[in-house]
C-alpha cells in the first residue's frame, strides 16, 4: 500500500534569518497533506496565517492544530483558535494537540471537555480531532476502569497518535487497536527535504489507501474549494436579510468593526454597517465584533481648540507576569481604584515607574493603561534571534578517535583527539582533504575530512563533544512544547578522579564575598563549575570584602571539611572520599552545596512538585549505581532563544540523562556553567542573563568546582 503522508509544521520550521521561509511546492511533491500549528495558550502561531495561504496556493490539503495549554481559559483558547482561522476552516480536521505538562489553573481532562466543547460551539459541523501520545493520556485522562463513562465521551473523536520507533502505535483507551486516523511516527524527518528550513520535521500516515483518504475527507485531484459545501465554512456574508437564504452584499474580514443597526427576532442575526456604507445582515459569530451606534452629537457650544492627545509613549521595556493574577490600579498605590487586570504569562509594555519606582505604569494588548505593583512583574528582553548560520559546516565523527593536528597533514604535529559522535565546526572550507575546526573549550586544529560526516551549516539541535576525561558536554535544543536551550556535563566517576570544592568563606562567621562562576573557576584551579545556593546579602562591612558583597548561602554549606552553615536544606554532599550523594551524607561530610529543592528521588519526580514558569535551571544529579554525575544548566528569560523550563520538565531533563536522584539549584540570573579552556582562561558554555543583560554572569555566594586526573 502506497503510505499516505504529510508533516505537521509551526514557526519552528521557518529560518527567521533568511528571506526564503517553507517552500510549500516543493513539500506538495512528496507530501498529500500538511497540519500547521494555529496557536498555543492565547496566542496565535507567528506563521500560521503565511503558512495557511501559501499552502493553499500549493494546492495541498490543510489542517490546523491547537497546542492546549493549561495556564489559559479553555473557551479563550477554542475562540481564539476560530479566530485564527478567519473562516477557512481547511479540508481537513482541526486537531486538538493535548500534550502539556504546565500544571496550569485549567489542567485535567475537565478542561479538556470544556474547550472541545466549546469549539464544537463554534464551528458545528467541522470535524474535531484528538492528537496526544499513549502514555500522556493514560496517564492524564479519565481512568478507563473508574471513569468509564467519561472517557467514552472522547471517543468520538477521531485520534491522531504520537509514537515514535515502532511498527505500530500503541493505542490507549477509549479507541481500539486500529482505530486511529494519523499516526506521527517520527520527529526526525528530513526537514530539508520537505521544503522546510529546519533539518528535522515531524511525519505523519494516515490510515489507509490515498483513495480512503480522499473519500474521508471529500477531496477532489485538487484541494477543495474553500467554499465549497463539504469544507463548512463560516459564514461571514453580509446579507440582504436575516438568513443564510438571502443574497450576499460582500464579506467581513478580520479586524472588521461593525455598527449594530438592530437584531432579527431570534436573536441569531444582527443588521450592521460598516464604515465604507456595506449595510445588511450577518450571523451572530463569536468574532464578529459589533459596536452600538453613535448617537448624534448635540453642537458643541464651545469646541476643544486640541485635538486629543496621541496614546502615551512606552519606555520600550516589556514585562511577563509571573502570578496567577495581577490587579492595575488607576495610580500608583493599594489605595487606587482597581480598573482591570492581568493574568498569569500576559505581557505588558511600561509607560512610566512612580519615585521608586515600586509601581510601574504598564499598557496592555488592549491599549488599557494601569499602575501594577512592580514586584509582581518580570522584565523580559525583546527576542533574541538564533546566531546566523556559520559560513561553514559543522561535522560529526564517525571513528572511534580522530587526532587534531596542528596543521593540514600528517607531517605536522597531533595536538589533541576527537571522539566519536563529537560534533565540531568548521573554520573554513576542506582543503586537500583537511579542514579546520573548532571546539567549546577552545580547541582548534586540523583533522583529515574523510573521518568527518557533514551535517550543515545550522548549529545542529544537538552538540556532543568529550572535553575532559572521563567528561561529555552535551549542548541540546528544544522546541516543543516551547523554546529552551539545556548545557549538560555527564561525569563518568570511574573514568578519572574527581576532585570536588565548594566555595570557603571569606571570615571565620560564614560570610562569603559574592563572585562570578568564571572567577570562581580561577581563582580555585578547577575544570569545571557552576553556581551553587541561594543567598541573603548581609549590611555592608569595610572589612568583609575587599572585591564582592558580603552575603549568607540560604542552605546547608560546607567547604574542605569545615561546615560554614548548618541549615537543614536539600543539599548535595561530598565525603573525604569523594563520593557523592543527594540528600543523605555518605560518612563525614567533606564539601556540601545545597539546592532549594530535591526534585528527584529513587528515579521518580517528587511528589507536589511547585509549577511555576519556565525560568533559568541550574541541577545535579546522580546516576542509580552512583558512577555517573550530570551537571545541567538551562539558558532562559531569553524570548526567542530560551525560555528556560519548568520543575517539571527539569525533572524529565535529568532523567533523560541517567539521572535517580536530583536536586535544583539556585537558578535565573545565577544560573552558569563554566569550563577551564586549553588556554587556561575561563569559558562559558551556557549564555547567562543578569539584569536583564545577555551574556552578563552574576556575581553569587558559592559554586561547586570539580578537578579532573586522568587516571
Amino acid at each position: 500500500m502506497n503510505q499516505v503522508i504529510g508533516p505537521d509544521i509551526s514557526f519552528y520550521q521557518d529560518e527567521p534569518t533568511t528571506p526564503q521561509g517553507v517552500n510549500f511546492t516543493q513539500m506538495r511533491s512528496l507530501s498529500d497533506f500538511v497540519i500547521l500549528r494555529a496557536g498555543q495558550n492565547l496566542w496565535a502561531d507567528s506563521k500560521f496565517k503565511t503558512y495557511w495561504s501559501e499552502a493553499k496556493k500549493a494546492g495541498l490539503p490543510r489542517g490546523s492544530y491547537w497546542f492546549y495549554d493549561s495556564r489559559a481559559d479553555p473557551k479563550k483558547q477554542a475562540e481564539l483558535w476560530v479566530q485564527t482561522l478567519a473562516g477557512d476552516l481547511g479540508e481537513l480536521p482541526l486537531f486538538a494537540d493535548f500534550e502539556e505538562r504546565y500544571g496550569g489553573t485549567y489542567k485535567g481532562w475537565q478542561n479538556w471537555y470544556v474547550f472541545l466543547e466549546r469549539l464544537k460551539a463554534l464551528v458545528g459541523k467541522k470535524e474535531i480531532c484528538i492528537y496526544t501520545a499513549y502514555y500522556y493520556w493514560r496517564d492524564n485522562a479519565p481512568n478507563a476502569t473508574s471513569q468509564a463513562a467519561n472517557l467514552e465521551y472522547f471517543h468520538k473523536y477521531p485520534l491522531w497518535i504520537a509514537h515514535y520507533l515502532v511498527e505500530k502505535p500503541s493505542i490507549p483507551k477509549p479507541w481500539g487497536e486500529n482505530e486511529w486516523l494519523l499516526w506521527q511516527y517520527t520527529e526526525k524527518g528530513d526537514g530539508k527535504l520537505y521544503g522546510v528550513e529546519s533539518l528535522q520535521i515531524d511525519l505523519n500516515y494516515f490510515n489507509g489507501t490515498k483513495d480512503d483518504f480522499k473519500a474521508r475527507f471529500k477531496l477532489s485531484d485538487e484541494t477543495t474549494d474553500p467554499d465549497d459545501e463539504t469544507s463548512y465554512r463560516i459564514d461571514l456574508s453580509v446579507r440582504s436579510g436575516p438568513a443564510e437564504s438571502y443574497t450576499s452584499l460582500g464579506n467581513l474580514t478580520q479586524g472588521d468593526v461593525v455598527t449594530s443597526l438592530g437584531t432579527s427576532t431570534d436573536k441569531t442575526w444582527s443588521q450592521i454597517r460598516r464604515a465604507d456604507g456595506l449595510t445588511g445582515w450577518v450571523n451572530n459569530n463569536p468574532f464578529v465584533q459589533i459596536v452600538a451606534p453613535n448617537p448624534d452629537p448635540d453642537p458643541d457650544p464651545d469646541p476643544d481648540p486640541d485635538p486629543d492627545p496621541d496614546p502615551e509613549p512606552g519606555t520600550g521595556r516589556m514585562y511577563r507576569v509571573p502570578a496567577a493574577s495581577l490587579r492595575m490600579r488607576s495610580g500608583p498605590g493599594t489605595t487606587y481604584e482597581i480598573i482591570g487586570s492581568l493574568i498569569k504569562e500576559q505581557i505588558v509594555e511600561e509607560i512610566s515607574a512612580n519615585s521608586d519606582k515600586t509601581w510601574l505604569k504598564v499598557r496592555r494588548d488592549t491599549g488599557l493603561t494601569g499602575w501594577c505593583a512592580a514586584e509582581y512583574l518580570q522584565q523580559i528582553q525583546s527576542p533574541v534571534p538564533p546566531p546566523p548560520p556559520s559560513d561553514y559546516p559543522w561535522y560529526q565523527v564517525t571513528v572511534a578517535s580522530l587526532l587534531v593536528r596542528d596543521g593540514p597533514g600528517t607531517s605536522y604535529a597531533s595536538i589533541n583527539s576527537l571522539v566519536k559522535d563529537d560534533v565540531v565546526l568548521a573554520l573554513g572550507p576542506i582543503s586537500a582533504g583537511w579542514v579546520q575546526i573548532s571546539r567549546a573549550d577552545g580547541l582548534t586544529g586540523w583533522c583529515a575530512s574523510s573521518y568527518l560526516k557533514e551535517l550543515g551549516t545550522t548549529q545542529p539541535t544537538t552538540v556532543r563533544q568529550k572535553l575532559f576525561s572521563g567528561s561529555i558536554y552535551y549542548r541540546k535544543e528544544f522546541s516543543s512544547p516551547h523554546t529552551w536551550v539545556a548545557h549538560v556535563l555527564t561525569l563518568d566517576l570511574n573514568a578519572a578522579n574527581f576532585f570536588y570544592i565548594v566555595t570557603p568563606p571569606s571570615v571565620a562567621d560564614g560570610t562569603l564575598c559574592t563572585r562570578v562562576t568564571s572567577s570562581f573557576l580561577t581563582e580555585f584551579s578547577v575544570h569545571i563549575a557552576i553556581n551553587g545556593d541561594g543567598f541573603t546579602y548581609l549590611p555592608p562591612a569595610a572589612s568583609a570584602c575587599s572585591a564582592g558583597d558580603p552575603v549568607k548561602v540560604n542552605g546547608y554549606a560546607a567547604s574542605r571539611g569545615k561546615i560554614y552553615n548548618d541549615k537543614k536544606a536539600a543539599t548535595f554532599f561530598v565525603n573525604a572520599n569523594n563520593e557523592v550523594t543527594i540528600g543523605t551524607a555518605k560518612g563525614a561530610i567533606y564539601n556540601a552545596v545545597s539546592g532549594d529543592r530535591i526534585v528527584l528521588t529513587n528515579g521518580k519526580m517528587v511528589k507536589d512538585l511547585a509549577e511555576n514558569i519556565p525560568a533559568p535551571r541550574t541541577a545535579i544529579g546522580i546516576t542509580k549505581n552512583g558512577r555517573g554525575l550530570i551537571l545541567m544548566v538551562i539558558d532562559g528569560r531569553q524570548p526567542g532563544y530560551s525560555d528556560g523550563v519548568n520543575l517539571h520538565e527539569l525533572v524529565d531533563m535529568l532523567i533523560s540523562f541517567g539521572a535517580y536522584n536530583g536536586i535544583n539549584m539556585d537558578g535565573g540570573g545565577s544560573s552558569a556553567m563554566v569550563i577551564k579552556g586549553l588556554d587556561g582562561a575561563p569559558r562559558v558554555l551556557n549564555q547567562p542573563i543578569d539584569e536583564n543583560i545577555v551574556g552578563q554572569e552574576r556575581s553569587v555566594a558559592n559554586h561547586l568546582g570539580i578537578f579532573i586526573k586522568s587516571k
